[in-house]
């Protein structure tokens, strides 16, 4: 087992860590504090490229390791670093697949590579990107956000960004890092437990304005729904699709019936065996729900779900069809988690169609008039030059990469509004509430203004996020259908 040692030496309140001791497990080295945690034995902490964390990573992460060190090279007196945290785990039942991983990676790279050589309010200070890690589900949040508290001062870290999944365990996190006051740019985390984290900031919408927009764009269709519930408290984005759901009926629209289903055993870290009897008892009690959905026809299915368990529905619907009735259901983004399988692909044949409020989707301004579909229109071609040079060849579907692209962009935004060489987290969180008019983020998925007022309940979220509704297509790609904001129109950037 690697050993990680403190020193003496104090920076901003921090004790600064040194290279760890070699480990059987984890590698260490320059700019890399690794140590193995948890059941699973994940390396977390962080490193710049020099330790792959899965063969599939390997390719980006020596990118991201080339270019931080043409940057420590070219500018040494003149860097920061910014920490991309992700639970990177290869086990199985990990809701963050390496795919959704190495989406995240070549989206944080696409952002560094063109500011490092562009104006991102200002030319300087040049950025290191850092790969975080906290483990499987992000369980291992605390050893991850101590080395990197540690590592302030010695890697000159000014910012984190990432966390990417909505669980418990991703909010201790976000909280263990903006408490010690340092900044924290959140991507893909959607749930509603992330609305007013003081020192945090979001590019994606939060869970009650996705299922805002996804509520108008069900209630237009359908009079009735079902709604099936995950009641794991510790799935925080869960819950906040549950109550957002929950807000479907009205005087015309009701809710027939509820289907709940609890994902808690499965999702503790705890042994292979007693994960796949967890998995057993989620797929046993869905595949229960469906002579009911049948029953309820004509109804829309809403899923306050993950993914995962949205396949397994899909699966069940094909096995066993509703006498032909169409079945619509209407999820949140986690669905682009949704393996793929032959199972799902029978169920979207059968007859199941699957709409959702998604985060970003390249398609979403290719159409459109007014100032914010002219500036996200903006936005997204400069990112899409940018990933296509670096990545020649492969296809620009992932909403993935663009949040990491654009709370990565949004990070080096207001790291330079601070006009320093090496601006501490202090001054970086200082320029959140800058982010807004002059300085609005063009990011890939939209105009990104923040006000970051830690007086209001919504401060780390970002000021009318443009939010598409998506359906998954025939071949598993999603297929744009609108683009929507929260109150009905754009705001006024």
């Amino acid at each position: 087992m690697g050993a990680l040692l403190l020193v003496a030496a104090v920076y901003g309140g921090y004790k600064a860590i040194p290279p760890l001791l070699p480990s059987s497990t984890c590698a260490s080295g320059p700019s890399t504090y690794l140590v193995p945690a948890g059941p699973t034995g994940d390396c977390v902490g962080f490193t710049s490229g020099s330790y792959v964390f899965d063969p599939s990573l390997t390719a980006v992460e020596r990118d991201i390791q080339r270019e931080d060190q043409r940057v420590t090279t070219q500018h040494p007196g003149d860097y920061v670093s910014v920490v991309m945290l992700l639970p990177i785990s290869a086990k199985d039942g990990s809701i963050m697949s390496m795919t959704d991983v190495l989406n995240h990676l070549r989206g944080a790279y696409t952002a560094q590579h063109y500011a490092n050589r562009h104006d991102i309010d200002g030319i300087s200070p040049y950025i290191r990107i850092l790969i975080g890690n906290a483990g499987y589900q992000a369980n291992q949040w605390k050893a991850a956000t101590g080395i990197i508290k540690g590592a302030i001062a010695s890697q000159r870290i000014a910012a984190v960004t990432g966390l990417a999944v909505s669980l418990a365990t991703t909010r201790d996190a976000a909280l263990a890092l903006t408490r010690a006051g340092i900044p924290v740019v959140g991507s893909t985390v959607s749930s509603d437990y992330f609305d007013d984290i003081r020192n945090m900031i979001r590019v994606s919408p939060s869970n009650r304005d996705e299922i805002s927009v996804a509520d108008a764009y069900a209630r237009a269709r359908f009079s009735r729904a079902i709604l099936v519930e995950d009641e794991n408290d510790g799935d925080i984005y869960d819950s906040t699709l549950v109550t957002g759901f929950e807000k479907f009926p009205d005087a015309t629209h009701q809710i027939i019936g509820k289907e709940p289903y609890d994902t808690s055993y499965r999702d503790r870290p705890h042994s292979a065996q007693a994960e796949g009897r967890g998995d057993q008892v989620v797929r046993n009690r869905i595949s229960q729900m469906i002579p009911d959905i049948c029953l309820a026809q004509p109804a829309v299915v809403l899923f306050a779900g993950r993914g995962r368990d949205l396949a397994a529905l899909v699966g069940d619907l094909a096995d066993r069809p509703c006498l032909g009735k169409p079945i619509t259901v209407i999820t949140g983004d986690d669905v682009v988690n949704m393996t793929y399988s032959s199972r799902v692909r029978q169920g979207l044949a059968s007859g199941v169609t699957i709409d959702y409020a998604g985060v970003a989707i390249p398609a979403e301004w290719s159409a459109g008039t007014g100032r914010a579909v002219t500036e996200g229109r903006r936005g997204f071609t400069t990112f899409k030059h940018a990933y296509q040079g670096l990545f020649p060849g492969t296809p620009l579907i992932s909403g993935d990469g663009m949040l990491s692209y654009d709370a990565t962009l949004t990070a080096i935004s207001a790291i330079r509004l601070t006009d320093l060489r090496q601006p501490a987290p202090s001054a970086v969180v200082a320029e959140f509430p800058a982010l807004q008019g002059a300085h609005t983020v063009l990011g890939a998925s939209g105009p990104l203004a923040f006000t970051a007022d830690s007086r209001s309940r919504f401060g780390s979220n970002p000021v009318g996020k443009a939010i598409p509704m998506l359906r998954v297509g025939p071949h598993g790609s999603p297929r744009f259908l609108t683009l929507n904001w929260p109150n009905g129109q754009p705001p006024a950037y």
